[in-house]
């Protein structure tokens, strides 16, 4: 069984109920963290599954972004000794989610094809020494799981690729309505990506008020 299951979604909900839909391996706890609750004309409606033992659904009044809601993810399991997050836009092919329940507590675990952050875990020993995702310098999207790999490396955290069979929907987020506001926010998380490398820094960020407003995409 995988303790746990992740999912963050700002738009198309039907990408995530087909995802969701092709769950076939028990999952302790489905955490969807409903981004667009605020903007969507349709409310989201999760459908059980009779492989989810648990579901909570979180309306969120703001999107919190990529890195945000993974982080909020790791929070809402403290215990966890591993942590799987998936994008809404994807579906596992039958078998998947049994691979990807081999995840170590030590290491950092990708899909071995890219975008290698599709279906990914997190082992807790991983994150004792990485720390969060740094969910404001990267606010809402991009750079955020580059970052994390460097830091990865900076603290000697294994990151193993394995072969996760997924098909991905890319950017489909972005293509719905996002495409100018993106432009913008991918330039200056590039940017601020660019200035961590060249000052040295392996920190997780700190929140800020400015950047938030100013790469909102709302």
């Amino acid at each position: 069984m995988i303790e746990n299951l992740i999912v963050a979604v700002l738009n198309r909900y039907d990408l995530l109920a087909r995802m969701l839909a092709s769950v076939d391996y028990k999952i302790g706890h489905l955490l969807v963290i409903d981004n667009g609750a605020s903007i969507m004309a349709e409310p989201l409606v999760v459908e059980p599954n009779s492989n989810f033992g648990k579901i909570t659904h979180l309306k969120m009044p703001a999107n919190l972004g990529v890195g945000g809601s993974w982080n909020l993810g790791i929070k809402s399991f403290p215990y966890a000794k591993r942590w799987f997050i998936a994008s809404n836009d994807i579906v596992f092919e039958p078998g998947a989610l049994e691979v990807l329940s081999w995840a170590k507590a030590d290491e950092v675990t990708l899909c071995g094809d890219a975008p290698h952050w599709q279906a990914f875990a997190l082992g807790d020993q991983a994150v004792k020494k990485i720390g969060l995702f740094d969910e404001c310098g990267f606010f809402p999207a991009y750079f955020e799981d580059n970052d994390y790999l460097r830091r990865a490396e900076r603290h000697e955290v294994n990151v193993r690729m394995i072969d996760i069979n997924v098909r991905h929907e890319n950017s489909s987020t972005i293509k719905s309505g996002f495409m100018e506001k993106n432009a913008k926010t991918f330039a200056a998380n590039q940017a601020y990506h660019h200035s961590k490398i060249a000052n040295n820094d392996f920190s997780s960020g700190s929140w800020s008020l400015q950047v938030r407003r100013e790469n909102g995409w709302e």
